[in-house]
């Protein structure tokens, strides 16, 4: 028996008629998948044993990019929210893939398990020996070739039509070979009948009587497994054991700890290649080496007519006990400029969890052709911030403090300066200046979420994801010695979408936003109204853009999800959506829509509560770009049809 991994199911089909007319074999020669099949089955395992084996050997998924340490890694940021911040998107992703080391691992556990050649005499052979067969004294009467090679595949490279003419000449062959090519799928049926197809020449060879190789066939017990797998990390360097033994969980026992510990440094990335060997002492030797990682980039973020948004990217990654991934990123741009830095301690908390500081400085100052649509005192004109985020983050939760200072410049913090024209005996305005007020935030959150790995709410052809985040914050402000009561911010999210064909999707989702604060009489209100100053009244007036940085920004649609704008900010809200999407390989024409509702009187006064929303978008993507260009939709009875163009996402 020989040929490539296939053909094993072939060589199965032959074996279980064999075992059926209980034909007695005294030696089983093979080569390359053939031998493994034939070690296994020469030490008692039946046909339909292995075939079960075969079954059961799913490889670890596919990575989508093989692990290549390069200098240069594209990556693309998404301008999402009004302060400037992107939301990070790697479009590569630099995994390695270790299905086949654990496939190879898994044939190695098969194989220690058995006894080959306990019960009948096998030897293995060379691939390039396969024909003639090793002379031997004592030759047996009879040979038995199994082989899926067609009698009439003339397809073949030479060698194999060379080697098929060899066989052919030799009469003490009884070749078992299909008539015609076989169907892949179909390997294991085709050797069933080849074997029928041959019983008047299998038919001197039956056993009269049966013979004591005959209890070959009977169906036994599996030898039990050998090895439970006990990690040995001698061999790897001493800076990078600890982080390495981390990612063993020692709860797991046998196949499946092998398999969680290579998914686990697949999705680590940290280890371009790891080399498996198993010993007789029942212990898993553990090689491998970790490579720091240093990525640059230049990518450009949003955009219109009036400019575009640049950003650069350095990363470095390394692993020294525990694994640290920093991360700076600086941004520029229309109406938007700043730098955040983002340190992670991989694996540094309670053994597999992220340590991480999030420090950023922005400014945002909005394009004033995009706020015509708003009323001069709700505008936000300029705001410059900085703030970071402090937490640990195991497995889906993460826990965090998130401290923020900004400087608002309103519409309504404005006041005119008049002259007085002597000529005209009246007062002429000649300038508005504006003060900027100091808003101070504290926000202690935990954030649990639950994602498949390609899920993408508003462009996902298949996937899901689960999102739930709750804390206390806090808001004063500093210039006038002011402080909103302490209130609960809580926010979910679910969205699933599902392929109905290869080119054909549909997605669904909910998401809803409450903030919220507990009087002393029980009743729940909502936060405390913030307040800005005016020279023009003289008087602490109520500042709408000032309060509108602390409200949510309700997701209608993939433009209006991260952007905090009058017609989407909320302190509480529900919405539902649903999408249709025409797709291939990720680029192709988008459609979600669905029903939002405003639990609180809008504060402009444009849109009603309830209102529906549609947004079409086209997206073009490719490993260079990724272009959406769209339109969003927005329906009340007050304003009939609210439109807003969105220009294209780079």
């Amino acid at each position: 028996m020989g040929g490539d991994y296939p053909s094993i199911q072939y060589h199965l089909g032959v074996l279980s008629e064999i075992e059926r007319l209980q034909i007695p074999i005294d030696t089983v020669v093979g080569s390359d998948w053939g031998a493994f099949a034939g070690a296994l089955w020469s030490a008692g395992w039946s046909s339909g044993q292995i075939r079960e084996l075969v079954k059961s050997w799913d490889s670890l998924p596919q990575a989508k990019q093989l692990l290549k340490p390069a200098l240069w890694e594209k990556r693309w940021l998404i301008k999402s929210k009004e302060n400037g911040d992107p939301i990070f998107e790697s479009i590569k992703n630099s995994k390695p893939c270790f299905g086949q080391i654990f496939f190879d691992l898994r044939v190695q556990e098969a194989i220690w398990r058995s006894e080959i050649g306990s019960k009948i005499p096998f030897r293995e052979i060379n691939k390039e020996d396969n024909y003639p067969f090793p002379e031997q004294s004592g030759l047996p009467s009879a040979i038995i070739l199994s082989t899926p090679l067609a009698l009439r595949d003339t397809n073949g490279p030479a060698a194999q039509r060379y080697q098929q003419k060899l066989w052919s000449r030799d009469s003490a062959l009884l070749i078992l070979r299909p008539h015609s090519k076989p169907n892949p799928d179909s390997l294991f049926e085709i050797g069933v009948q080849t074997a029928q197809s041959h019983r008047s020449q299998l038919a001197t060879l039956y056993p009269q009587p049966p013979t004591l190789n005959s209890q070959l066939y009977k169906e036994s017990p599996l030898p039990p497994p050998r090895f439970l797998y006990h990690p040995v990390f001698d061999s790897v360097p001493a800076e990078i054991q600890g982080h390495l033994e981390s990612l063993w969980n020692p709860s797991d026992t046998g196949l499946p700890a092998v398999r969680n510990f290579l998914e686990a440094l697949q999705k680590d990335g940290s280890y371009p290649e790891v080399k498996l060997t198993l010993d007789t002492g029942s212990f898993l030797q553990i090689n491998t080496e970790s490579i720091p990682l240093l990525s640059l980039s230049l990518a450009g973020f949003g955009g219109t007519l009036f400019g575009a948004n640049v950003a650069g990217n350095i990363n470095f990654r390394f692993v020294n006990q525990f694994g640290y991934n920093w991360d700076l990123t600086a941004f520029y741009g229309q109406g938007a400029r700043g730098a955040e830095l983002n340190l992670r301690f991989e694996r540094f908390f309670m053994r597999d969890g992220d340590f991480f500081i999030n420090p950023k400085i922005f400014e945002y100052e909005p394009i004033s052709y995009f706020q015509k649509s708003i009323y001069q005192d709700a505008r936000l004109l300029k705001e410059r911030g900085s703030g970071a985020a402090i937490g640990i983050e195991k497995q889906r939760l993460q826990v965090a403090v998130e401290i923020e200072r900004r400087r608002i410049t309103s519409g309504a913090a404005g006041y005119t300066v008049y002259e007085y024209d002597i000529e005209n005996e009246e007062l002429v305005p000649v300038d508005v200046i504006y003060e900027f007020v100091t808003v101070v935030s504290m926000f202690p959150y935990a954030k649990w979420l639950w994602q498949s790995e390609d899920y993408n709410r508003w462009f996902s052809s298949d996937g899901f994801m689960a999102e739930l985040m709750g804390g206390f914050k806090g808001v004063s402000i500093n210039t006038f010695g002011q402080n909103a009561p302490l209130y609960v911010s809580t926010q979910g999210k679910l969205g699933i979408a599902h392929p109905l064909s290869k080119y054909i999707s549909v997605s669904a989702g909910s998401e809803f936003g409450f903030n919220f604060r507990r009087r002393d009489n029980g009743k729940i209100v909502l936060p405390g109204e913030l307040y800005g100053y005016s020279h023009y009244y003289g008087d602490n007036l109520y500042d709408p853009a000032l309060e509108n940085r602390h409200r949510f920004a309700m997701g209608m649609g993939s433009f209006q999800e991260g952007w905090q704008t009058p017609d989407n900010a909320s302190h509480r809200y529900g919405l539902a959506f649903a999408g249709l999407s025409l797709h291939w390989q990720e680029s192709g024409i988008f459609l979600t829509g669905g029903f939002a509702k405003d639990g609180e009187q809008n504060p402009w006064s444009e849109l009603k509560a309830a209102r529906f929303f549609a947004e079409p978008k086209i997206r073009i993507k490719t490993q260079v770009f990724d272009f959406i260009l769209g339109q969003n939709m927005v329906y009340s009875g007050k304003n009939r049809i609210f439109l807003t163009v969105q220009g294209a996402n780079f």
